[in-house]
């Protein structure tokens, strides 16, 4: 069976759609993006399952008031996806921080995201 290919175009939309969007269609999105077994590991510790994305999801999309991404770095090696972003994210009465994900993932036959690792950190690039 072949690995489906993800765009960079694609993986940048899932990304932003996490942050932008409304609240209310998290459900729907994560169904329609992210396996039904999906596991995520941050690094760092925290780890995510389907019904814990979908509840991430609704809370970025409540609270997020600024999200803006530039894909810097974009691999896909069969069902394996290796990226890296530079983020502006504004969360709540937070003000807008700088930050990069790094993120790893895998996605199953559908093209849904299944498991995926992530590192976020402030960008201390130029």
């Amino acid at each position: 069976m072949s690995s489906p290919k993800i765009t960079p175009e694609d993986f940048k939309s899932f990304i932003d759609q996490i942050f932008t969007g409304d609240s209310v269609d998290a459900r729907s999105f994560a169904e329609s993006s992210i396996s039904p077994n999906y596991i995520r590991f941050m690094a760092g510790g925290d780890e995510t399952n389907f019904e814990g994305a979908v509840g991430k999801v609704a809370f970025f999309r409540t609270n997020c008031h600024t999200w803006t991404s530039d894909l810097e770095f974009f691999a896909q090696d069969g069902n394996k996806i290796a990226a890296r972003l530079i983020c502006s994210l504004g969360m709540g009465d937070e003000p807008v921080k700088k930050m990069e994900m790094m993120f790893m993932a895998e996605v199953n036959e559908e093209g849904k995201y299944e498991a995926a690792w992530e590192q976020i950190a402030p960008w201390v690039g130029k």
